[in-house]
């Protein structure tokens, strides 16, 4: 069940409905219930993955706490249970294939005598969907289990919090010190946030349907014919990514906060306009912000941190971005992404290091030159970088990178960009983008320069049901109207 479907959108209002209208004692376990019905939906069988690793995760944050001199071996325990069921589907075909290629190389190119099957014994694992995200969790529960917060003694609450399916299958991360608590002070109905969650779910699927999928279209078209991409087609097809992947993720955690806000929820943000961030460290706090946060507190601090010496700090830096580029998927190109990352935030440390050091750099920061220069740079860093994301492989992303500079003639994506809708959505995104910015400037100010038009549309939304009714089915309908002609997958759901 996608959020940009048919079926979430009768799945949703049925649930939020039936939330609202049943007894208070009732809700958690009917959002128990949908939210089992919203994962089994794909494949039924994973549900009882999902419910195994809830008891058993539940029941190791018990023991931390009542076995409190044994919590180490137990925690050990937990960590290899959760690690063991990711690196089994999301790892097990990556590592297998990684050994037959070692194994074929050796034989091939050094001559060794190693004897091996005729064919690569690569399982048949199908990935469960958002196995990442709530492994990732799993383990930040019994780790913090483990630090000294309390453990949640209700299952029923634990379960939830492992399966609420507005998070479920791409994120935001959640943080059960959070969310717990909002499971135990029972929300009441919220009308800023039931309009704040409608707003965010329309914002989410204009940025899905209208930008990110079509984006994506011409992004498909350029990677499936790298061999016959232009330079122009080359350039749109790396900045069309650039641009498909923010709305994509951005749009999925707009939809699955707005549905939270919905039922009277509160999760995390994901993100904080990342492509004007004038640095990689800033980009990674403002990109897939739960993630950025997770690796920090649960692999980058355990590593050491930057406590034990510059040497160690920027090792431990490089080994979690290569970590964390490997969760984003069970291929090297994905691990060659992250230590890109990894490389890109340790210069960046050297570079402070370095203006720090010397007055007259320093003397420039306070500039907008220096500022914007640094959103350029980082911006043209992560739009390279991407291609590797992308890409099926090193190899593709390698033949994209040299298509860029091949001075060849446009084609087919030029083509399709000129015939699209994209130049006109991206246009009005932009006009929507600019007017939001100067509102929320003036709102900030003492009010003494307004704009009538602005103002006015402000109050007639705030204070008009019939006018946010007929608002959201005008957007609406440009929805049904700008969508392509098939319903796409959300990128992160592969992760």
């Amino acid at each position: 069940m996608l959020f940009n479907s048919f079926t979430y959108l009768l799945f949703l209002p049925i649930v939020v409905a039936s939330y609202w209208l049943l007894p208070r004692a009732c809700r958690r376990y009917l959002l128990l219930l949908a939210s089992y019905i919203f994962y089994m939906s794909w494949i039924p069988a994973y549900g009882l993955l999902i419910a195994t690793l809830t008891v058993v995760n539940y029941l190791i944050g018990l023991a931390i706490t009542h076995f409190a001199k044994r919590r180490k071996p137990i925690l050990i325990l937990g960590l290899l249970f959760n690690l063991g069921a990711l690196c089994f589907y999301k790892y097990a075909n990556f590592l297998i294939k990684s050994a037959w290629d070692v194994i074929g190389w050796l034989q091939a190119d050094l001559g060794l005598p190693i004897l091996r099957p005729a064919t690569s014994p690569v399982l048949e694992i199908i990935l469960p969907l958002g196995i990442s995200f709530f492994t990732f969790e799993f383990i930040h529960y019994i780790t913090d289990v483990y630090r000294g917060s309390a453990p949640v003694r209700s299952f029923g609450n634990f379960a939830l919090f492992a399966a609420f399916f507005p998070s479920q299958i791409a994120g935001p991360i959640k943080r059960f010190q959070d969310f717990v608590k909002q499971l135990v002070e029972e929300p009441l109905f919220n009308s800023s946030y039931f309009k704040a969650g409608l707003s965010l779910i329309f914002l989410g699927l204009i940025k899905k349907v209208v930008l990110g999928d079509n984006i994506g279209q011409l992004v498909g078209t350029g990677y499936g014919h790298v061999e016959h991409l232009g330079t122009m087609d080359a350039w749109i097809t790396v900045v069309g990514f650039h641009l498909q992947i923010f709305f994509d993720f951005s749009g999925y955690t707009d939809i699955g906060r707005g549905s939270a806000l919905l039922l009277g929820y509160k999760v995390p943000e994901n993100f904080n306009c990342p492509y004007l961030a004038w640095s990689v460290s800033e980009f990674w706090r403002r990109w897939h912000m739960s993630l950025s946060s997770w690796l920090r507190d649960y692999l980058f601090i355990p590593l050491g941190g930057s406590r034990n010496g510059l040497w160690r700090a920027r090792r431990n830096l490089l080994i979690t971005m290569v970590l964390g580029g490997l969760w984003h998927g069970a291929a090297w190109h994905y691990v060659i992404w992250g230590a890109c990352h990894g490389a890109g935030l340790v210069l960046t440390k050297e570079w402070q290091n370095l203006v720090s050091r010397l007055p007259w750099l320093a003397r420039l920061r306070p500039h907008p030159l220096w500022h914007w220069s640094g959103v350029l740079a980082t911006g043209f860093f992560v739009l390279v970088t991407w291609i590797l994301f992308r890409a099926e492989n090193t190899s593709q992303a390698l033949a994209v990178t040299q298509r860029l500079f091949a001075l060849a003639p446009s084609g087919e994506v030029t083509e399709m960009l000129l015939q699209s809708t994209v130049p006109v959505s991206l246009a009005v995104y932009a006009a929507f983008l600019l007017l939001s910015f100067w509102h929320d400037r003036l709102k900030q100010g003492d009010g003494s320069y307004q704009i009538p038009l602005i103002e006015s549309a402000t109050c007639w939304w705030q204070t008009s049901v019939s006018a946010r009714i007929v608002f959201f089915a005008a957007l609406s309908i440009v929805i049904l109207g700008f969508a392509p002609g098939k319903v796409e997958p959300f990128i992160y759901f592969q992760f």
